[in-house]
Parts: structure tokens; C-alpha cells; sequence
């Protein structure tokens, strides 16, 4: 009986951190999402203005009145200052929704968050360090409330974030196998980032100095 309970113990152990790991994870994130979704009307607390400007497009790509990479009326020069795909997405959320506010972006943001952010923070741990820096990573990510608030509000910043995040995991990948492929699937993610949220368009070059560091190949490898 002694045996079989040494046996099991690890396993049990791993069932108990990952409960509790979830546990956090959703009770964060929960209480984060019920305290914003009850003041995304407080402009202290949420950007109404900035979140209008994202608002419009997509009700006008909804409509029919707007193309989605084209814009169709010259003289709406604002449109040219944030890149095309989150208006976009939002167009998808309040399409797919059938409710065009900020509560159905923000509740859609919210759980695809909260699954993909989790994983991706915990698989770049893990591929750099080992699964125990992977769970302290994990804990660390699900107690945080930078990232619960971020998550919470409907913005380009939280999608724009899993690309670069996804990005990261490639490259880090890249560095480890020495592939350039997985390298310019990296480069690849973070246009798409910048697709959402233009931001994250000067990582290309410290990625670039990254890999010419770090990466275990020849130097012409490197450069490719």
C-alpha cells in the first residue's frame, strides 16, 4: 500500500498545482472582468474616446459603407492612423455576437485570453527553463493584475499581445533548433501584431539582434 501511494503521489501533486494554478487563474481574471464590465461606461477607468474610433469602422465594415484595407472616402484621413484588423475584428465580434457593443468585444477578448495568453506564457517558460519555472510562470501570470486588466478591457492591445507572445515562443524555438523557418514564422506573427496594434513593429529589429547573439550556428546562418 506504501508503494502504491509513492507511486501515485507525484501524480496527484501535479493534479493539485494545476487545480490550483486554474483556480487563481479564474478567480483573478473573474473578479478583474465583473469590476470592468460594470464600469466600461466610467472614462476614468475604460477610453470610450479611443474605443469609438474603433467602433465606427466596424459598424461601417458591418454595413457595408466601409472596406475593410481600403478607404473608400478620402477625406477620412483619421482612418489611416491605426492599422485595419482589430475594426475588423471587432466587425466579426458584433457580427458573430449579434450585439455591437463594448461588453461583446470585451467578454470575447476576456475568454480567449484566458486561455491563450495562460498557454503561451507557460509554453515559452517551459521551452526556455523547465516545467517548474513553467508553473511558477504560470502563477505569477494568473495573480497578475496588469495582465487581468488588460484582458478585461475590449482593446487592440490584449489580441495584438497573443501574436507577439506566439512570436516569441517561435523564436525562441528558432534559437534552440536553428531553423530559419521557424524564424520568419516569428517575423510572420508579429506582422500580423502590427496588423492589430502598430506597436510591437520595432521588436523585428531586436528580435533580429537577439538571434545573432544567442543563436548556436554559423554567422551566415544567423544572418539568414
Amino acid at each position: 500500500m506504501l508503494l502504491s501511494s509513492n507511486l501515485f503521489a507525484p501524480s496527484a501533486r501535479k493534479v493539485l498545482i494545476l487545480f490550483l494554478l486554474l483556480t487563481t487563474l479564474l478567480g483573478v481574471r473573474g473578479l478583474t472582468l465583473t469590476f470592468m464590465r460594470a464600469h466600461l461606461d466610467d472614462p476614468a477607468w475604460f477610453q470610450t474616446g479611443s474605443y469609438a474610433k474603433f467602433d465606427r469602422p466596424a459598424r461601417e465594415i458591418l454595413d457595408g459603407r466601409q472596406n475593410i484595407f481600403l478607404i473608400n472616402d478620402p477625406t477620412r484621413t483619421e482612418l489611416a492612423q491605426y492599422p485595419p484588423a482589430f475594426p475588423a475584428l471587432v466587425a466579426l465580434i458584433y457580427g458573430v455576437t449579434g450585439d455591437r457593443s463594448a461588453y461583446a468585444v470585451q467578454i470575447v477578448q476576456w475568454s480567449l485570453d484566458l486561455v491563450l495568453s495562460f498557454v503561451l506564457i507557460v509554453g515559452i517558460t517551459v521551452t526556455a527553463f523547465g516545467w517548474r519555472a513553467g508553473i511558477a510562470a504560470g502563477f505569477l501570470a494568473a495573480l497578475s493584475p496588469l495582465f487581468a486588466m488588460y484582458a478585461a478591457y475590449p482593446s487592440a492591445d490584449t489580441p495584438a499581445m497573443w501574436f507577439v507572445l506566439a512570436g516569441n515562443w517561435l523564436l525562441l524555438l528558432a534559437a534552440k533548433r536553428n531553423s530559419v523557418w521557424l524564424a520568419l514564422g516569428a517575423g510572420a506573427l508579429l506582422g500580423v501584431a502590427c496588423w492589430i496594434r502598430v506597436n510591437p513593429l520595432y521588436l523585428a529589429a531586436g528580435w533580429a539582434i537577439t538571434i545573432l547573439i544567442v543563436a548556436k550556428a554559423p554567422w551566415r546562418r544567423r544572418v539568414a
